[in-house]
């Protein structure tokens, strides 16, 4: 699915990375990881904000890692890796971002543990993801948990909230939008 990825997913993958990157503090000589990096977009464009960002792309897909190192200069780091066994040291990140990602991570708690692990203190953690508190994402959600392997569980934003807060994550702020009449999503800014 990576060599499509971007044409098959273009609206969502504008709107998705543009709530993420809003939200993100980037400056120059920050290190910035990506969780799901996919085909690098988001990297790309926060590049595109601040030249100066260090930034290192993880996905658990080699195929998607390929489409990103092709839209990437050199001097992103690309990384496979799974959210929940991130393979930096801990305490070596500024910003962790991660979109559309978690509902395919089966221990999401573990993920943000790991998130939480990298990040230097008073880092930072944007995630963008599914919000089932919208009843469309609901009823979502429950058709691919049962129809696509991949898909784990999407959260509600009180659901992300504890999880964070669970993390040792403090100043936990959960906003939730619609980036079309169907993508119900939140976004969650944190400190570590």
């Amino acid at each position: 699915m990576a060599a499509g990825y971007d044409a098959r997913w273009s609206r969502y993958v504008e709107r998705t990375t543009t709530l993420a990157l809003d939200a993100l503090p980037l400056a120059a000589g920050s290190v910035l990881l990506d969780v799901g990096c996919g085909t690098g977009v988001l990297l790309q464009r926060a590049l595109e904000r601040e030249p100066g960002l260090l930034c290192v792309g993880m996905d658990i897909t080699e195929a998607m890692l390929g489409q990103a190192a092709r839209r990437l200069p050199s001097s992103v780091t690309l990384v496979r890796g799974s959210g929940t066994a991130v393979p930096l040291a801990s305490a070596t990140v500024d910003v962790v971002v991660s979109t559309s990602a978690l509902h395919y991570m089966q221990n999401p708690a573990l993920a943000v543990s790991e998130w939480y692990r990298v990040l230097r203190p008073g880092g930072v953690l944007v995630v963008c993801d599914w919000c089932t508190d919208f009843r469309i994402m609901w009823w979502l959600d429950r058709i691919l948990r049962l129809s696509d392997p991949a898909h784990e569980r999407a959260l509600d934003s009180a659901q992300l909230t504890a999880l964070l807060a669970g993390a040792g994550f403090r100043e936990v702020v959960v906003s939730r939008t619609k980036i079309d009449r169907f993508w119900g999503m939140m976004t969650a800014c944190a400190v570590r």
